[in-house]
């Protein structure tokens, strides 16, 4: 008889479909000085989140494929000021 072959779970944030990490959970803040999209890095037991804020590069990125609509093209100018702003600080 073999023993236990079974291997711990490994936290939501780092599952993988077929060796592919998921997409990171992203948030929104409004609060001015904060203001922005932020990818989820991790969620702790008490509930606390700790969050990695989005970067320019990753704006530009997530909109370089196709076309964007107007409403598009005006949240990306947006997020993109963002983020230049907590850059700058």
């Amino acid at each position: 008889m073999r023993g236990n072959t079974t291997r711990p779970m490994r936290a939501a944030r780092d599952a993988t479909i077929d060796d592919l990490k998921e997409a990171p959970m992203k948030v929104t803040l409004t609060e001015p000085g904060l203001a922005g999209s932020y990818d989820v890095v991790e969620q702790r037991n008490d509930g606390t989140l700790v969050l990695r804020p989005e970067t320019s590069d990753e704006v530009i990125e997530q909109f370089s494929d196709r076309v964007l609509t107007a409403e598009e093209f005006v949240g990306s100018l947006e997020r993109l000021h963002a983020v230049k702003l907590r850059e700058e600080q």
